[in-house]
């Protein structure tokens, strides 16, 4: 997944990062907890749906391997995804 950002000016004359994201690398199906426990590091895997394509077990794996949990992401056409990024 690319993140890619621009410098742009805010409210106060202050200067902000707006931050665009290429949703194409995201893992969108993750079929067992054996394929969870062998993702490389760095892996960022969610879905347009609050999470609930993956199972629990699933998930929990996931979890296991994630420092920051399941989190929030507006992508550039407005959607919104539900992602979770490997660290370990």
């Amino acid at each position: 997944m690319e993140i890619e950002g621009e410098m742009v000016n805010t409210s106060a004359g202050r200067a902000g990062l707006a931050v665009s994201t290429d949703t194409s690398g995201i893992i969108q199906v993750v079929a067992s907890v054996k394929e969870a426990r062998t993702l490389p590091a760095g892996s960022v895997i969610g879905d347009q749906h609050g999470g609930l394509t993956f199972t629990d077990a699933v998930a929990a794996a996931l979890e296991s391997r994630s420092l920051g949990g399941w989190q929030e992401l507006r992508a550039e056409d407005g959607g919104m995804w539900t992602i979770i990024c490997l660290n370990r």
